[in-house]
């Protein structure tokens, strides 16, 4: 089985835990009042068409979306992969980023 497929059936089990039996967080969360800000790879993301309407398209993607983030204004920058993406209202989005180890 590819990477991405495995990646992508853990993180749909992830899911599934989450909305079934209440939220199962692999580590312990600190709040976090700064900026955080996220490079994109160059990269096409392709995958599988799920639904279409008038308004927009759903698909579930083929392989990991890459990136890089860098919280507040430190010199490191932590390579990961977006795991989440979910519409908060007013036009803004919030993104789960699971860093790489």
């Amino acid at each position: 089985m590819a990477e991405a497929e495995v990646a992508l059936q853990e993180l749909h089990m992830v899911e599934r835990e989450s909305i079934e039996t209440g939220e199962r967080r692999r580590g312990e969360r600190a709040p976090l009042d700064g900026t955080v800000t996220v490079q994109f790879e160059s990269q096409d993301v392709a995958g599988s068409g799920e639904n279409i309407s008038e308004q927009g398209v759903f698909f579930v993607a083929d392989a990991a979306v890459r990136v890089r983030v860098r919280v507040d204004d430190a010199d490191e920058w932590r390579d990961g992969q977006i795991v989440r993406v979910q519409a908060m209202g007013e036009g803004r989005l919030g993104i789960a980023v699971r860093f790489d180890e």
